[in-house]
This record gives structure tokens, C-alpha cells and sequence, in this order.
């Protein structure tokens, strides 16, 4: 018994700590090398940046009580399933599906073309970027981290790093939250932040379904905001320069 307890500690600070490394590396190491580079442009005003800033210490904080209160959280879910809610949260749970999002969006950006409106078209071009940059992000930290989903039962703090495409452990961060805030976040930028209650409802919803941690959510909606934001707000001509060589997007 004494054991088991000693290995399971083992397990929870293994993955704890490689959690953390991976969110260092990622947040502060990963910017700095761009510093040895020849340019980099990123180009937002002032207050966009303090936006981000704020937003991305309050998703550090939300992170780091919700990674905590993971096994609470589910249980309370999963004690407060019923018919009703399983409706709103199955049609919820599609807003986050790629196949649905790039659809809808293929459908906007052909309308803005049809109607010739340049604020949607531009959004809808934005929403391309944010989503396809937020997949890979998504993509690579879900096999970086390696993490259990609910139903396996193996526990909030199980990580298993770079899983051979094995789906049950790549639960961490959530795609279809991540997805789902990349899509929506330039619309709810350009037309109404009430929009924003849509990729909420998907987060919550994948939760519910007892596919995701609370913490898996809370990341996947700060990556897909970030990177929908970022696009939507940046001026038109974003630079980064490797080597002589120039990419603009």
C-alpha cells in the first residue's frame, strides 16, 4: 500500500513538473528566440497589448486553480447530467468540430464576397488564420503533454509525453474549445463580444461530455482567443524575418 502511494506520488509530480517546464519553454523561451532574429514585427497598438497581457495572466491564474480542481469539477459534472442539458451540450459540443467551423466559416467568407462587405470578408480571412495556426499549436501540445482524458480513468494527473497517436491521452489542451474560440473571436471582435458566449458553451460542453478536464478547456479557449485576436486586431502587414528570409501573413 505504502508503495502504490510512493509510485502514484511519483506519477502526479513527474507530470506535474513536465506541465510546467512545458509552459515555460512555450511562453518564455519560445519569444525570446525570436530576439535573435533579424526582425520581428508584431504589430498592435498599446492598449491591444495590455489586453493581452491582462488576458494572459488571468488564463495563467484560471489555469492553475482549474488544473487543481480538475477531479471536483468532473464529478460535479458528471453528477448533473440530464436530458435536456445532453440536447444543448450534443449541438454545443458541434461548434467546436473542424469540419462544422471551417464550414460555416467557408459559408461567411463566400457571403462577404457575394455581398461584397469588406469587414466580413476581412474577419473571415482572419478566422482562416486563427484557425489554422491554433490546430497546429493545439496539435503539438496535445502529443507534448501526453495527457489522460477523463473516461480512462487514469486520473487528472496521469501525462504520458508524446503518445503514439493514442487519442485517449491527448487531452490536454482541448481542440474543440480551441478550435471553437479561434473561429469565433475576430467575429465577436468585429460584430459582438455576446458571441463570444458560443465557444463558452462548447468548452462547458466538452466537460459535460466527460472528454476533457476543466484545465484542458481552460487552455484550449486561451490559445484559440489569442491567436483569434491577434489576427483580427494586427495591422495587415506582420513581418518575421529568418535569415534573410521574410514571411508576412
Amino acid at each position: 500500500m505504502l508503495h502504490s502511494k510512493s509510485v502514484d506520488s511519483m506519477t502526479f509530480f513527474s507530470g506535474f513538473s513536465f506541465s510546467m517546464l512545458s509552459f515555460f519553454c512555450l511562453f518564455l523561451i519560445l519569444p525570446l528566440t525570436f530576439q535573435g532574429q533579424d526582425t520581428t514585427k508584431v504589430l498592435l497598438d498599446s492598449h491591444e497589448k495590455r489586453l493581452m497581457g491582462q488576458a494572459a495572466v488571468a488564463s495563467g491564474l484560471v489555469f492553475t486553480g482549474a488544473f487543481f480542481a480538475d477531479a471536483p469539477v468532473r464529478q460535479w459534472m458528471q453528477a448533473h447530467q440530464g436530458r435536456t442539458a445532453d440536447m444543448v451540450m450534443h449541438a454545443s459540443n458541434r461548434m467546436g468540430d473542424k469540419k462544422v467551423v471551417l464550414s460555416m466559416n467557408a459559408a461567411l467568407l463566400g457571403t462577404g464576397y457575394l455581398i461584397d462587405d469588406p469587414g466580413l470578408k476581412r474577419t473571415s480571412w482572419n478566422a482562416v488564420k486563427s484557425i489554422l495556426s491554433t490546430a497546429l499549436i493545439t496539435e503539438g501540445l496535445k502529443y507534448g503533454f501526453g495527457r489522460s482524458r477523463p473516461y480512462t480513468g487514469a486520473g487528472p494527473r496521469k501525462f504520458s509525453p508524446f503518445p503514439p497517436n493514442r487519442h485517449a491521452f491527448k487531452s490536454l489542451p482541448s481542440g474543440h474549445t480551441s478550435v471553437a474560440f479561434a473561429f469565433f473571436t475576430p467575429f465577436a471582435e468585429q460584430y459582438s463580444r455576446w458571441i463570444y458566449l458560443l465557444p463558452a458553451s462548447t468548452a462547458l460542453s466538452r466537460v459535460y461530455k466527460d472528454k476533457h478536464w476543466g484545465s484542458d478547456v481552460v487552455l484550449g479557449a486561451a490559445i484559440g482567443f489569442f491567436t483569434g485576436y491577434f489576427f483580427q486586431h494586427k495591422n495587415e502587414s506582420v513581418e518575421v524575418s529568418l535569415n534573410k528570409i521574410v514571411i508576412r501573413f
